[in-house]
């Protein structure tokens, strides 16, 4: 993974996962330098065991966002990410479903785009990522948003993607 990419994911995981304010990741700057300029290898490891993945995809096109999975998901989550990536889009990042409500689904995880239109994440999804749909299809801003919608106590969790189904998770 290309430097920029990894400190944008990093920075992307600091804004999601902690909430913070745009004055509050200025302050992370000294740590997130640190990351940038760390060596990559043990990306992986966040992984509790090899995730499960569909059958009809290649590993490889889908093991290579593990890093950015590694990056904003919880390691008991990580492995439910790629699994579900699997099956909503192969790992292909450009995906989309126009048959989907509202727009369609979009990206790594089909994340649909009522979540950027219309609902109560309107706003937070607008200010963090901008209301485009290229901007949906980036692959860390699409797993973000993932990772943003698992974690509300209000939603279904893992279950907003019948494709979980077919993946073990915690919730």
């Amino acid at each position: 993974m290309r430097v920029p990419v990894r400190f944008a994911i990093c920075l992307c995981a600091s804004v999601l996962l902690v909430g913070c304010s745009p004055s509050e990741v200025s302050s992370l700057w000294p740590y997130l330098q640190f990351l940038k300029d760390s060596p990559a290898d043990g990306e992986t490891s966040c992984l509790e065991g090899p995730p499960q993945l569909s059958e009809i995809v290649e590993p490889e096109v889908v093991l290579q966002w593990t890093s950015t999975v590694c990056a904003i998901f919880d390691p008991a989550d990580s492995a439910t990410a790629l699994c579900i990536i699997s099956y909503e889009s192969g790992g292909d990042p450009d995906i989309t479903n126009i048959d989907d409500p509202g727009r369609g689904s979009f990206g790594l995880m089909q994340i649909n785009s009522d979540w950027w239109i219309g609902s109560e994440y309107h706003e937070q999804m607008v200010q963090w990522f901008g209301r485009d749909d290229e901007t949906y299809l980036d692959p860390a801003v699409n797993i973000g948003a993932a990772a943003l919608l698992v974690r509300d106590p209000e939603l279904a969790g893992w279950h907003s993607w019948a494709s979980s189904k077919l993946c073990p998770h915690r919730h």
